[in-house]
């Protein structure tokens, strides 16, 4: 037989006060709080942070309640979990509530929930299973929602829409992402511009991310429809990439279709920077790079790709000239490299690489022409001609922390190699994941030129702990028991840094100690770039992140470049691909500067700038399945 959810609750608490030998009479029974003040107190727990105890006061007053108020309040509880990211609990409770109407044994829930009760009920399933990646699942959950009799309220409309939103987004379809922000914007209150110019740059950021002849076929309805604006306006865009010069014609031609038209004049204004005049378009660029030493190699990559873009781009009427010194093998080199560079009239540089050679740079109060580096300073605040861009692993570590969070984790381990890369990781990990709220359990560094990571493994699993308490026991006792050890049961999952022969050892280890079911979160740098399904085969499911020129659809020009250098293209792919897009995004740099939600799709990802000029990367994600990298 079913019990219902408040007598469960109520047997528990008498089961308490029994075990402690309390006895209740009627004159020492405190009177209870009311419902309201319940509630009161939850809010100034959640306020505080303690979401558990805001459920915990929710679930009390909802004992109290009656229908409907019990399931708000009840509702409210999930809502608290949640925004504590504690997901299982959250499921649990939800489950405990009827999606239509009452079911069997929970007479105390019972009444069938009203719109209102439902779509936030619905909203609630719909974003566990956001956090759980099954954005299809999620848009399931939403199906039908709004509209509802009486409308919805705003706040709620809102929400429905921002998690639809975001599902598409996550399911890789730009295009309902952004029609779904179309739909938001008119809820929003007009006076919080803040909150417009957000959702207007998701639309746009979204959309920027459609190529070209993707946009053109989209064209839904004629002007003025908003939507139909918007696509128009991306694929102005678009096309200034290769036309910059019809930019301004092209603007004033949609702004007289769409008179009315919301698009913030920011947009607008990020759009027309685009002008051919408004450019950086400099005559000489000199490229700094060392030509011996250990980093020759993927530094002649990063010449490869950079060059390779130059001349792909023959169809254009700019063609800079590019002159390429050597830095040299220390930071002294490096500098006397640039300022030959300078002396023979570059206007802008590319380089150096080195990363000692960018912290010299960085420590100077100007620099005589705009230069972009290729690897970032340790810290400071570099003068403003200078632009930082690179494969800085420390970005894919917090993209982990963030994707992590984003899928409902909070007990995290980390397992890592010895050494400076390791601990560089490890920091930039921990300081993401605990910045979100997130709890690091245990770290383990391992010895990264051995086979055998048994001893790391049981200590970041407390196998070691539990062995040690078999051999106290068979010591204490004199004989020999039957035992299987069991791993800790509080972690989430791994974030894992390690290179592709690590990786391939490291994962059947962690399912050979019990840890087959524990997600396993990493860095690209488990990947060589090439698919190998015999050698990448142990990997499975392993999720990690990566840059769209190793996990896309491989561009013409990839193509190319694994034609000419096909040894070197598998070694030093990305390098390849930061070559390029170290010269791709030349011309758009200024308009990144003043425009800092702008994204340059580059095939390093989505690369957008801080407030010191350092550019980031918003990768790809994918997740290993048969040994072969699958879109996740």
């Amino acid at each position: 037989m079913t019990v219902g959810f408040a007598a469960f609750r109520h047997a528990f608490w008498l089961s308490l006060l029994l075990a402690a030998g309390c006895a209740v009479t009627p004159s020492q029974q405190p009177t209870a709080p009311e419902p309201a003040a319940l509630a009161a107190q939850a809010r100034k727990a959640q306020d505080k942070g303690d979401f558990q105890a805001a459920a915990q006061a929710y679930l009390q007053a909802a004992e109290q309640a009656t229908p409907p108020q019990a399931l708000d309040y009840r509702l409210r509880a999930a809502e608290a979990l949640l925004a504590g990211n504690h997901v299982d609990q959250a499921r649990r409770l939800l489950d405990t509530l009827p999606a239509e109407g009452p079911k069997e044994g929970l007479e105390d829930a019972g009444a069938p929930l009203g719109p209102q009760l439902r779509a936030r009920r619905a909203l609630l399933t719909a974003r566990i299973a956001l956090m759980d990646n099954r954005p299809r699942q999620a848009l399931s959950h939403l199906q039908g929602l709004p509209p509802a009799q009486p409308p919805l309220p705003a706040a709620l409309a809102i929400a429905i829409h921002e998690l639809r939103a975001q599902a598409y987004l996550r399911a890789g379809n730009l295009l309902e992402s952004a029609r779904e922000r179309v739909i938001l914007e008119p809820l929003l209150p007009a006076q919080d511009t803040r909150r417009i110019h957000e959702n207007q740059t998701r639309i746009w950021q979204a959309l920027l991310r459609l190529s070209a002849p993707a946009l053109e076929q989209l064209r839904l309805a004629p002007p003025p429809d908003v939507f139909s604006g918007w696509l128009e306006l991306a694929l102005i865009a678009r096309r200034a990439e290769e036309h910059p010069q019809d930019v301004t014609r092209q603007v004033e031609a949609w702004r007289k279709r769409y008179p009315a038209h919301p698009a913030m004049q920011d947009i607008i204004d990020s759009l027309l920077a685009r002008r051919l005049e408004e450019r950086r378009r400099p005559a000489t660029i000199a490229l700094l790079l060392p030509h011996e030493g250990p980093p020759a190699r993927a530094a002649a990559a990063l010449r490869d790709g950079f060059l390779a873009a130059h001349y792909q781009r023959s169809r254009s009427d700019y063609r800079p000239t590019i002159r390429i010194y050597d830095s040299g093998r220390n930071a002294a080199s490096a500098m006397t490299a640039y300022e030959q560079a300078v002396r023979d009239g570059a206007d802008f540089i590319v380089g150096p690489l080195r990363k000692e050679a960018v912290n010299e740079l960085a420590g100077r109060p100007r620099l005589p022409v705009p230069t972009l580096s290729l690897n970032y300073s340790s810290d400071g605040h570099p003068p403003t001609e200078l632009f930082q861009f690179g494969l800085a692993p420390e970005d894919e570590a917090r993209q982990v922390a963030e994707r992590a969070w984003l899928e409902g984790n909070n007990q995290a381990l980390a397992l890592l190699p010895e050494g400076p890369w390791g601990e560089r990781l490890l920091e930039a990990f921990r300081a993401t994941w605990e910045e979100l709220g997130g709890t690091l359990l245990e770290v383990q560094f391992y010895p990264p030129r051995d086979n055998d990571f048994s001893q790391p493994i049981q200590a970041l699993l407390n196998l070691d702990e539990s062995l040690e308490r078999r051999r106290r026991l068979e010591k204490l006792i004199g004989q020999s028991l039957k035992f299987e050890p069991r791993r800790r049961r509080d972690a989430d999952f791994v974030f894992l840094g390690a290179f592709p022969r690590q990786a391939r050892l490291i994962r059947p280890q962690l399912k050979f100690h019990y840890a087959s079911q524990l997600p396993v979160y990493a860095t690209s740098h488990i990947f060589t770039g090439r698919r190998d399904r015999a050698a990448d085969r142990d990997m499975d499911d392993i999720v990690f992140c990566d840059i769209p020129w190793v996990l896309g659809d491989p561009p013409p020009l990839k193509k190319t470049i694994e034609r000419l250098w096909p040894e070197q293209a598998g070694q030093y792919t990305r390098f390849y691909a930061l070559g390029v897009d170290a010269y791709r995004i030349i011309p758009f740099l200024d308009n990144l500067r003043a425009y800092r939600y702008e994204r340059f799709a580059g095939q390093t990802g989505a690369l957008y700038l801080d407030r010191d000029n350092r550019i980031f990367r918003e990768l790809a994600w994918a997740r290993f399945r048969g040994g072969i990298p699958r879109p996740y």
